[in-house]
């Protein structure tokens, strides 16, 4: 009978993970741990398959690429580019794409050649950790280490663009409706609006900064929805952290009475579908995220065959589209 990890473990008297860290070689397990554990292997003549092996040079041809869930639409165009940027630049690959929580031991036990985290609620440390076994790309999160490489598009300059694009509309009271905490894009957009003000010589105002921690429609939804059944309209323009957002806040406006843009002009950011759609149509951002998912991917293979690679790839892609939510007709 072949002997498993999980039987190595129990002889061991050690979790599974201190076990499989241990045998790839992590500075986080003691070497006397590491010693004990290699040796009780030996005993037990434990041979490890050809994928938890971990062999520098034998290659799984999977790569994971792991999401918080499969809501929304920007995960599925930036894994549309992934799978189609794979296929183009080295078909050998499989794409594997999984939930963390569930499948971090996929990493661990090296059953890919790289991880592409699309996770921004994973820990750092964490991170970190799982770089010490294989090359990781970071998208929304900002993490510097080794082993460890980031993609990024232009946040920031996207909605430095669009505040400006509303205050020479005119606008006085430039509200702001901010995304979750963890997410790098959250951060580096909202970035964009402080800078915008900044230059143009407009105080910030917390007051008219809510926090709905969240991409999501519904939460853009009660959270406007909230704001004005408490405080009324304050506020001539508000901007939101994606379209989600401001989806679900043009709603509470709406069901509250007030005439977009007439009373409030509101954007949002990533140009999904849903966006152009709706009444009156979302001015956004647009972001190429399929041609992202492409040069991700192309990012990926060239990590994976140490090319002469940068720690970051910038995609300068944040174009301001006006429609009917901020142009009066």
């Amino acid at each position: 009978m072949n002997v498993t990890i999980k039987d190595l473990a129990k002889y061991c008297n050690y979790s599974v993970t201190t076990v499989s860290y241990a045998l790839n070689g992590s500075k986080e397990i003691p070497e006397a741990t590491r010693k004990k554990i290699l040796k009780a292997a030996e005993e037990l003549n434990y041979v490890p398959s050809a994928y938890a092996s971990g062999l520098k040079r034998k290659k799984s041809f999977n790569i994971g690429v792991f999401i918080p869930d499969f809501d929304g639409p920007i995960h599925h165009t930036v894994l549309s580019g992934l799978a189609s940027g794979f296929k183009e630049y080295d078909a050998r690959y499989n794409m594997l794409v999984m939930i963390p929580d569930s499948n971090l031991s996929m990493i661990r036990s090296r059953m890919v050649d790289l991880a592409i985290i699309m996770d921004p609620k994973l820990d750092i440390s964490l991170i970190k950790d799982i770089a010490q076994v294989m090359p990781i790309i970071v998208l929304d999160k900002f993490v510097h280490g080794e082993n460890i490489y980031m993609a990024d598009v232009n946040n920031e300059e996207g909605m430095f663009n669009q505040t400006m694009k509303l205050l020479n509309l005119g606008c006085k009271r430039i509200a702001y409706l901010l995304g979750p905490k963890a997410s790098y894009h959250n951060s580096t957009r909202f970035n964009g609006y402080k800078r915008a003000l900044a230059t143009s010589g407009v105080s910030f105002d917390e007051d008219i900064v809510f926090d709905a921690n969240s991409f999501t429609e519904e939460k853009g939804y009660q959270e406007i929805k909230e704001i004005l059944k408490t405080n009324g309209l304050k506020f001539d323009a508000l901007m939101c952290g994606n379209d989600e957002l401001a989806i679900g806040a043009i709603k509470a406006l709406q069901e509250a009475g007030y005439a977009v843009p007439k009373d409030v002009k509101v954007t949002g950011f990533d140009n999904i579908d849903k966006a152009s759609f709706i009444s009156p149509s979302l001015s956004t951002i647009s972001v190429d995220w399929y041609g992202y998912g492409k040069r991700v991917a192309k990012y990926a293979i060239d990590v994976i065959n140490k090319e002469n690679v940068e720690e970051s790839l910038y995609v300068n892609s944040a174009n301001v589209i006006e429609r009917e939510s901020t142009l009066e007709k």
